[in-house]
Formats: C-alpha cells, structure tokens, sequence
C-alpha cells in the first residue's frame, strides 16, 4: 500500500485556483530560512520579495516562542500508513504543553489548514510521542508585520480528525 503525504491525502480538497510556482518558491524559502533561524543556523539572503515574510515570521518566532522541540522532521504513522513534515513543535511562551504551528505565506485563510494540522498532530503523537495541547496556522506578513496566528484552541480536533481519516481512507480505496 503507498504511504501518501499529508499533502497528498487532502490535496484533492485544495483549491489550487490561485497557487503559482512563485508562491510556491516564496513558501520554500521562507520555510528554509524560518527553520534555519530556529535550529540557530545562518540564514542565506532572501529575494526582496520574501524577506518582509521572513521578518514577519522571525518578530513572532522571537517574541512568542520558549522552547523549540521539533522544525520540520518527517514523521511517519504505521498505524494509519500516511506522513507528513510539520513545520513546528514548540513550547509558546506562558505556556507548559507543546503547541503544533503551521506557518504560512499566504494571507487569506484556508479551511483545510485544520485538517492538515490536526493530521500533524497526530503524527508528532503516534511517532514521537509528542502530545500536543493546541494548533496554529501562522499566517506571515507580505509587508513583515507581525504574523496572525489562526488558533484552533476551541475546535473539535476528534471530529478534525474523523475528517482527515476520511480523506485517508478515500486515498488509501482509490491508490
């Protein structure tokens, strides 16, 4: 059976309308130098164009974060036979259990974020043992202002789940 991707799984329920390959290669950069900033390595110079959203990012990684765990490790789940790359897994300042965040360089909201990141916490469970208590889309600024963090404290994440499974079972019947 193919282990599929996060990505893979809920992407048939992605409106890709309005995705180009610059933001695309926008998203990868900032990625790269968001992660690099977290593990405390040299950040590389980014094009004009993607450096307010590395701002962006690294005003609130730098005010908001206390202790990193995890930045984009591939986690992998036996049990469901999927995986995934979250972008983070962190200690937020104030608070005592992890929190998932899911950076992103796009400024409208998507609803399928929810489901992707309640399928990242699942896998930072199943394969690291790794609870965590809250998820985060953190969407950066074109203009490098302070992100919006998206939080979905209050959401149902079993029924979040139950939506991902779906999504799963539907790629694992058709694959």
């Amino acid at each position: 059976m193919i282990q599929p991707s996060v990505t893979q799984v809920i992407g048939p329920y992605i409106n890709k309308e309005w995705f180009r390959q610059e933001h695309l290669d926008r998203g990868n950069a900032v990625h790269g130098a968001a992660k690099n900033h977290l593990l405390g390595l040299w950040v590389p110079k980014l094009e004009p164009s993607h450096q307010p959203y590395y701002d962006s990012f690294r005003r609130w990684a730098d005010m908001a974060i206390d202790k990193v765990i995890l930045v984009e490790t591939r986690l992998f789940s036996k049990m469901y036979n999927f995986h995934g790359k979250p972008d983070l897994i962190c200690i937020l300042k104030g608070e005592t259990h992890p929190a998932l965040v899911d950076w992103k360089t796009s400024q409208a909201f998507f609803k399928w974020w929810i489901i992707q990141g309640q399928a990242y916490r699942h896998l930072a469970q199943e394969d690291k043992g790794i609870v965590t208590h809250k998820g985060l889309s953190l969407r950066l600024k074109k203009d490098g202002s302070g992100a919006l963090a998206d939080d979905y404290s209050e959401r149902n994440y079993s029924a979040d789940w139950i939506v991902f499974q779906s999504h799963l079972n539907t790629y694992h019947f058709y694959n």
